[in-house]
């Protein structure tokens, strides 16, 4: 009897760990994986494998992998953009130029974490490039925040959005921000109406200096990242303890736009890209200070409600710590 009950709980067990890692499951559906290059084919390995495929392409001189392994409608955002690039032929025209350009030693991957939504999968991790000094030692040149969305087509793993910014980037003495004009707003739907509204609905407390409306929104393992900190947060204790630092902060008068949010909803997934501007006013209207940001949400639909999986903020044009791009 008694190996009876114990075969049980640890058939069970293995059931559970394995709805887990294709995605399904409540009780897991926003705990993070930790991505194996040579374990098991499970759907965080092979994101990871395809990832870690193309950035060996990449740093060897070949940008173009990161293209093919992209979905038609991939939108792409790193600090030398204005705005995001849009489907994959103008991805593939934006990295042609530098092909055989860029070459490096090696790849650092930190921490890199697996969220699975069904059909949407959140990867995101610090990366470091490696070059050998004079002194035949791995140093590490570039510090970057990640975050790759992939989405499920055909059975495929593809890229669907991916954001890079510099680790503790400030903001550039100018930057040039295009915006659309256009008669009236797309139409959304439903589910992407409501995520847009519960965004501006924590935004507009954030701005009010009460980060409640996002910390509400967040899940117990959310993962964050911001131009000020030196890497990823994960879970909503170390996203609040981050939040109350800047709690009481902000109000006064200030303009704020949206701009050219997107919303994909992927079954109970969704992600949510815009541009944010945001501009200070004076006493009589007149602007008195601007910043321009990037923003990448995604989304989960739990029990109903819609809640935040993961957040990257960066600023447009964003600068290295040391100065440049």
């Amino acid at each position: 009897m008694a190996q009876s009950i114990l075969f049980l709980l640890v058939f069970a067990a293995s059931v559970l760990y394995q709805a887990r890692d294709v995605g399904g499951g409540p009780p897991f559906s926003n705990e993070l994986i930790t991505p194996y290059l040579n374990g098991p084919v499970t759907p965080a390995n092979t994101i990871f494998r395809l990832e870690n495929e193309a950035m060996e392409q990449w740093r060897q001189g070949n940008p173009l992998r990161w293209v093919e392994i992209s979905a038609d409608d991939v939108t792409y955002v790193d600090p030398t953009l204005a705005a995001p690039v849009i489907g994959a032929i103008a991805y593939r025209e934006y990295l042609a130029p530098i092909l055989g350009k860029v070459r490096y030693d090696a790849s650092e991957f930190v921490n890199p974490r697996v969220a699975l939504l069904g059909d949407l999968a959140v990867l995101t991790y610090n990366y470091h490039s490696l070059r050998r000094g004079a002194d035949r030692k791995m140093k590490r040149a570039s510090f970057w925040n990640t975050t790759q969305v992939y989405a499920r087509r055909a059975g495929a793993w593809k890229i669907l959005h991916s954001h890079w910014s510099h680790i503790g980037h400030s903001q550039p003495v100018e930057v040039n921000v295009p915006l659309p004009i256009t008669v009236k707003a797309a139409q959304l739907s439903a589910a992407a109406s409501e995520i847009l509204a519960l965004e501006k609905a924590a935004m507009n407390r954030w701005r009010q200096g009460d980060p409640e409306g996002f910390l509400t929104l967040s899940v117990p393992q959310v993962t964050y990242f911001d131009p000020i900190l030196p890497e990823r947060l994960t879970g909503i204790a170390s996203l609040t303890e981050f939040y109350n630092g800047m709690r009481g902060t902000g109000g006064g008068a200030a303009a704020v736009e949206y701009v050219d949010p997107r919303v994909d909803v992927v079954g109970d997934a969704a992600l949510l890209t815009y541009r944010y501007l945001w501009a200070g006013l004076d006493a009589d209207g007149t602007v008195t200070a601007r910043s321009a940001w990037n923003c990448t949400e995604v989304y989960h639909r739990r029990e109903g409600q819609w809640r935040i999986v993961h957040t990257h903020w960066s600023i447009i044009g964003g600068e290295r710590p040391a100065g440049g791009m």
